[in-house]
Order: C-alpha cells, then sequence, then structure tokens
C-alpha cells in the first residue's frame, strides 16, 4: 500500500452474520460475496477482522474462509454473557471455529459485563498467560464509560466510536488521557451506520435534531469539493491518537472504495473540529434510535 494509513484499517464483520445499519437497503451478504470481501481485504494487505459473539454467524463465516484459503486474519473479538469459569471454554470453542490459535484482542461486549462481572478480568488474565489472547479490550459507548476504563492497567485496547458528529469535541480530551495511560485507541462507528449519508428525506424523526449538523457538513463538502466519504474516514484515520479504525462494508467493491477515498484533509478536520459540536449527544449512540 502506499498510503502507511492504510495499515490502521480493521474489517468489521457484523455485516457478515446480521442485517446492520439504519442505512442498510441490501441486507447479509451471500457467502460467496464475503469471501469476495476477504479476498480484497487480504490483497489490500488488512490484516485485522472485528467480530464477536453477538454478530449473528459472523465468526461461522470467517472460519470457513479460513478453512477454504490460505489467507489467515488476525482476529478481534468481542464475549458476552459469559458465567463464571466458562470463558476459558468460551474462547476455545470460538477460535476453533475461527481455525486460529489466539485472539489478538479479546473484549468485553459492554461496560455493563464489565462492571457486573468482576471473575472475568482473573479469566481474560489466565487466557493472557496461556497465550490464547494477547490483548484485552472493551468497547464503550459514552466518555463516562471511557473514564472509568483509562487507569485499569488490566485494559490494554479501548474501542469508541468517533466520526464526524461524535468527533474531537467529545472524545478528544480522554482519548488523550488514554494513550497518556498507554492504551491502544481503536474507533468505530466512523459512518454512524450510514446516517451521515442517508437521504435527508429518510432521516427518522427521532433523529431529526442531528439533521443541521449533517446539513453543515455537506454543505462544506460541496463547497470544497470534497468526497463525504472520503472526509468521514480520513478523519478518524488521520487522527496521531487513533491506533486503529473499524470500518464495515457490504461489498468488495465498497471496500475498496473506501480504501482509495482516504486522504489528509486538514483543513477539512480543522472545520469539522471548530465547527460541528452537537449537543444533543444521546442521539450518538444506536442504542438510543429504537
Amino acid at each position: 500500500m502506499k498510503n502507511q494509513n492504510y495499515n490502521k484499517l480493521i474489517l468489521g464483520t457484523v455485516q457478515f452474520g446480521l442485517n446492520y445499519g439504519i442505512n442498510n437497503s441490501s441486507g447479509k451478504p451471500s457467502e460467496n460475496e464475503v469471501f469476495e470481501i476477504l479476498d480484497m481485504a487480504s490483497e489490500e494487505n488488512i490484516e485485522l477482522l472485528d467480530t464477536a459473539d453477538a454478530y449473528g454467524n459472523a465468526i461461522e463465516q470467517i472460519g470457513l474462509y479460513h478453512q477454504q484459503r490460505k489467507n489467515r486474519f488476525k482476529i478481534l473479538s468481542k464475549f458476552k454473557e459469559v458465567k463464571a469459569g466458562e470463558l476459558f471454554d468460551h474462547a476455545r470453542n470460538s477460535l476453533n471455529k475461527l481455525h486460529i490459535t489466539h485472539f489478538e484482542v479479546y473484549s468485553y461486549h459492554s461496560f455493563v459485563d464489565y462492571l457486573n462481572y468482576p471473575y472475568l478480568k482473573d479469566e481474560l488474565q489466565s487466557l493472557k498467560d496461556k497465550k490464547l489472547i494477547k490483548k484485552i479490550g472493551i468497547s464503550v459507548y459514552s466518555n463516562a464509560e471511557l473514564q472509568q476504563v483509562i487507569t485499569d492497567k488490566d485494559i490494554d485496547v479501548i474501542q469508541l466510536p468517533y466520526n464526524l458528529l461524535d468527533n474531537h469535541n467529545i472524545h478528544g480530551l480522554y482519548i488523550d488521557q488514554a494513550k497518556h495511560n498507554n492504551k491502544e485507541i481503536h474507533t468505530r462507528s466512523v459512518f454512524l451506520q450510514g446516517l451521515l449519508f442517508m437521504n435527508e428525506e429518510a432521516i427518522p424523526q427521532k433523529l431529526i435534531s442531528l439533521k443541521p449538523y449533517i446539513q453543515k457538513i455537506r454543505s462544506y463538502c460541496k463547497n470544497e469539493s470534497i468526497n463525504l466519504q472520503s472526509l468521514a474516514l480520513s478523519y478518524a484515520i488521520y487522527n496521531k491518537h487513533i491506533d486503529y479504525v473499524l470500518i464495515g462494508i457490504d461489498t468488495k467493491d465498497q471496500l475498496l472504495k473506501n480504501i482509495e477515498s482516504v486522504a489528509n484533509l486538514k483543513n477539512a478536520f480543522d472545520y469539522i473540529n471548530q465547527n460541528i459540536n452537537v449537543k444533543e449527544t444521546e442521539l450518538l449512540n444506536p442504542v438510543n434510535w429504537k
């Protein structure tokens, strides 16, 4: 790859197992389409896949690919609702399905699990000692959650949302603090499940308060002849405090367009940081869209 920032990409796989995304009209890709996407990712030197127990049959799809191809991806996975004493077998079962020997990162799927099941810390450390996982991670949604894990020495990786709306003005200070505490930062929701690209008339009434911000960004892109997709992805990728950026796609062509769109749009990044400051932050969490 000519652009070293491409190496920051993680390919999300929730679409492989579920109908996902507010702007997704095509549904789950077929097995053949999944294989085409993963072939393209491998060709473009994307090494990391993000998956989870909660993503339908995504783990099985990846495992099938590993069975039938020579290519091997490094896997980041998230576990959910595991009872005391069962995490080892749970992880082993997932590794067997994936046809790999270890997880790069094994994460709490939610902050609630992190709070409610303290016994999981010892079990995760045991998995680390047995070299079944390299790093322990957690997925958070808010700054309140982020603040509580920043100083946890057992957490190596923090995954959080970061995009043109849920941006530096909201998370920047806390990301800086996390890096100061030697945390690896992964960001997701770079396209906010496709909301940034939705036809304005199709934006749900519940999210109508976000419409002026989206219009402002679109107007800027039009005036500056900037591709919105390029800006959305590049905004996260060019943040020096973000180690990896997770993207989800539905087709191999979509993946290639994303890769080709990455560009250093510094003036546009500055515009976002100076002009887009969402007050209705609760609407930036898709959990609240239902």
